[in-house]
C-alpha cells in the first residue's frame, strides 16, 4: 500500500546554502560513506548522511533544530573521502551559518554580516561611535595627546568612555544571546526529547568544559588532525586576553579607588603584561595558522564571505593589539594611536555582533555538547568513537 507524504521543501533555503558555500550538494548520492569515515557520529541516526538528505529536501525546520550540526567538528575526512565530491563538511558549515541566522535577534545584523556591504554597514557603526567619542573628548585641547610623552592610550580614549561603550555593546551581545539560545534550546528539546540515560546538567556542563579545554574530539579527526593545534592555541590565547583585560580593569579601578598600586600602562615584564604578551602571540600564531589552512585548502573546502569575514576580524583583531604595543615601544604617536583606533573597532565588531556572526559559535556549540550530554544522545557518539578506535 502506498501513501502521501507531506514534506514542507523551503527550496529558497537550498539555494541560500548552495549560495554560501555547498555548491556540490546536489552531487549526494547517500552512499554514506561520509557516516563511515567519520569518527565522531553515532551509530544512531548518523552524521552527516542524514543532514545532506534534509539539506538536498530543503528541510529548514528540521535542520536548525539538529544538535548533529554542532557535534560535527568539520574537520572534513567525509570531503576528502566523498566519491561525489558532494564536500559535506562544507555542507555541514554552511547548515551551522544558516542556523546562526534563523536564530540571530535581531535578524538583520546576520544576514548584514553575510555580505561585504553588510560588513561595511556592520563596521561603520563603531567606526563612527569610537570616532565621535574620541573627537569630543579631544577636541577642547587641540588633540594634546598626540604629542604627550610617553605614549598613554587613555589619554586618548579614558578608560571611563572604554566601559560606557564596550559594555554597552556585551550587553547588547549578552541580550541577544540569550534570546537566540532561548529557541535554539526549544528546538533542540523538541527534535531530541530526553532520554532516562541522559547525565545531569551539572555532569552535561562539566563533561562539555573538560571536552572543549582539552579537545579530544578533535585529536579522533583524521586528515585535519592537525587543525587541533591552531584552535587549541586561538582558544587558550583568546581566553588569557580575556583574563588580561579584566586584570587590566581591576588594577585601573583599585588604582582610582586610592589602592597603593602602578596604573597602565603596566612595565614590559610585570605578570600581567607577561601574561598578555604570551597569549597575543599564542592567538596570533593560531589564527595564523588557520588563514593559512584555509588558504592551503581553499578549492577543496570553500568558504563563504561570512566565514572569513569572522576569520578576518580575528585576525585583526589581534595583529593590532600586538602593534599598539610595537608602535607605543617604538615611541610612534601617530601608527600607535591608529593602531589603537583600529584596534578598539576590531574588538566592538568582535563583542556587540558575537551572537550574529560565526562567532556564535562559541554559544550554539557549547550548548548543543551539553544538551547531546544531558539528553542521552552522547552516549551513542561515545559508544561509536570508542568502536572506530578499537578497529
Amino acid at each position: 500500500m502506498t501513501g502521501n507524504v507531506s514534506i514542507n521543501a523551503d527550496l529558497n533555503f537550498v539555494e541560500k546554502l548552495i549560495g554560501s558555500g555547498s555548491v556540490d550538494l546536489k552531487t549526494c548520492y547517500q552512499c554514506s560513506t561520509c557516516t563511515v569515515v567519520c569518527p565522531l557520529t553515532p551509530s544512531d541516526l548518523p552524521f552527516p548522511r542524514k543532514e545532506m538528505l534534509a539539506a538536498q529536501w530543503g528541510l529548514k525546520d528540521r535542520l536548525v533544530k539538529n544538535m548533529d550540526l554542532w557535534l560535527c567538528h568539520n574537520c572534513s575526512d567525509c570531503t576528502d573521502q566523498c566519491p561525489r565530491g558532494a564536500k559535506p563538511s562544507d555542507v555541514m558549515s554552511a547548515l551551522r551559518n544558516q542556523t546562526i541566522e534563523h536564530y540571530s535577534f535581531p535578524s538583520f545584523i546576520s544576514k548584514a554580516a553575510k555580505t561585504f556591504k553588510g560588513n561595511l554597514f556592520l563596521f561603520l557603526i563603531p567606526v563612527i561611535i569610537i570616532g565621535l567619542a574620541i573627537y569630543i573628548l579631544n577636541v577642547g585641547d587641540n588633540f594634546a595627546f598626540m604629542d604627550t610623552k610617553p605614549i598613554v592610550y587613555a589619554n586618548m580614549m579614558p578608560v571611563v568612555a572604554i566601559d560606557v561603550i564596550f559594555l554597552s555593546a556585551v550587553a547588547f551581545a549578552i541580550f541577544n544571546t540569550l534570546m537566540a539560545m532561548k529557541h535554539f534550546i526549544s528546538g533542540l528539546k523538541e527534535q531530541f526529547p530526553r532520554r532516562s540515560d541522559g547525565e545531569s546538567l551539572f555532569n552535561a556542563i562539566k563533561g562539555t568544559i573538560i571536552t572543549a579545554f582539552s579537545h579530544d574530539e578533535f585529536k579522533k579527526c583524521g586528515t585535519k588532525k592537525s587543525r587541533n593545534v591552531s584552535h587549541l592555541l586561538l582558544m587558550y590565547g583568546f581566553l588569557g586576553l580575556f583574563i588580561t583585560t579584566n586584570l587590566v580593569f581591576l588594577i585601573h579601578t583599585l588604582h582610582e579607588l586610592g589602592f597603593d598600586i602602578k596604573d597602565t600602562p603596566l612595565p614590559f615584564f610585570h605578570p600581567v603584561k607577561i601574561l598578555g604578551n604570551i597569549s597575543a602571540v599564542a592567538a596570533f600564531f593560531g589564527i595564523s595558522a588557520i588563514v593559512l589552512d584555509r588558504m592551503k585548502n581553499s578549492k577543496v573546502n570553500i568558504l563563504s564571505f561570512f566565514d572569513w569575514a569572522f576569520i578576518g576580524n580575528m585576525f585583526l583583531t589581534i595583529a593590532t593589539g600586538i602593534l599598539c604595543q610595537i608602535f607605543r615601544v617604538a615611541d610612534n604617536p601617530f601608527m600607535s594611536f591608529l593602531s589603537y583606533y583600529i584596534h578598539l573597532v576590531m574588538v566592538f565588531y568582535m563583542l556587540a555582533y558575537a551572537p550574529q556572526t560565526k562567532f556564535g559559535h562559541i554559544f550554539y556549540r557549547p550548548v548543543a555538547m551539553v544538551y547531546a550530554r544531558f539528553s542521552g544522545r552522547n552516549h551513542e557518539i561515545e559508544a561509536m568513537a570508542e568502536t572506530v578506535e578499537n578497529t
